[in-house]
């Protein structure tokens, strides 16, 4: 496998951490502050979200960075429990609101769920691709 490939799952990698984190804070971002000022649930459920994506973000640059294929297995392994965990955050881990037109069930579960999905997609590849490079002692 050519190495461009592999750049290119590095950067997969980092534009879909950061688009999960900063699209959870922003554009598909959960319900706003109610009438009485108190938050919902779903807004720590984006709020748990980008934290996990934050965290996911900073393993996606360390993958990019690290330098033996070995690191990079390991730090993409590590990627896929953690992208599990964003998936069940909105809806599952946290509840969302009862209605299912609101912003956080017609936006942000969907965005955050088929993103995480993605990520473990990727990040599995990754393992994989890295650990058979390992295994046949190319050093690219």
């Amino acid at each position: 496998m050519k190495k461009r490939k592999y750049i290119a799952l590095d950067a997969a990698l980092v534009v879909l951490t950061a688009l999960l984190t900063i699209g959870a804070l922003t554009f598909f971002s959960p319900c706003g502050i109610h009438d009485d000022g108190t938050y919902g649930t779903c807004h720590w459920a984006g709020a748990a979200a980008a934290g996990i994506g934050a965290v996911m973000l900073v393993l996606a640059v360390i993958h990019l960075i690290a330098g033996s294929q070995t690191a990079k297995k390991f730090v993409a392994v590590s990627m896929i429990p953690s992208a599990l965990l964003s998936a069940l955050i909105p809806g599952t881990l946290i509840p969302l609101c009862m209605m299912a037109g609101m912003r956080c069930n017609a936006v942000m579960r969907p965005s955050v769920t088929i993103i995480s999905i993605v990520i473990i997609i990727i990040a599995l590849l990754d393992a994989v691709l890295r650990h058979r490079l390992e295994k046949s002692g190319d050093k690219r």
